[in-house]
């Protein structure tokens, strides 16, 4: 099982640095028969990132940020979600011990949970899961 974070998500649905190679990574998957996972947040906050280049950023045209919210839905319809409030206090009790957002402690907690894989392409939360058992993809060279 692989959890997936809002920056992953956004990639697959936005053309971003990163964007090929999250897409390589989530049709291997999908062939391989891996299950996708994710936590309610992860909706709202990559609705949010699409928005936010629409409106803020100004590098997506409305009708393209309306199809990237389509496709994210389309894509959200496959995957395991699970609420947060079922991991809610120990997520809490990590963000406070690694000093990063609830937001962030809620998907390296779920992965602790599921004992799954995290994909992000946020480096600080892609060293914290480390550091706590959790392989990340994408996976860095060494």
């Amino acid at each position: 099982m692989i959890v997936l974070d809002a920056s992953f998500l956004v990639k697959l649905v936005l053309e971003e640095n990163g964007s090929e190679n999250a897409r390589n990574l989530a049709r291997s998957w999908a062939k391989g028969g891996e299950t996708l996972a994710t936590i309610d947040l992860a909706l709202p906050e990559a609705l949010n990132a699409i928005w936010k280049h629409s409106l803020r950023i100004g590098d997506l045209e409305r009708d393209e940020a309306i199809n990237s919210a389509r496709d994210l839905l389309r894509i959200w319809a496959t995957l395991r979600v699970y609420p947060s409030k079922e991991i809610a206090e120990e997520a809490f009790k990590l963000a406070l011990e690694e000093d990063i957002t609830v937001y962030d402690a809620l998907y390296i907690q779920l992965a602790k949970s599921l004992r799954a894989g995290l994909a992000t392409f946020d480096e600080k939360l892609s060293k914290i899961a480390a550091n706590h058992g959790i392989t990340t993809y994408p996976l860095k060279p060494i």
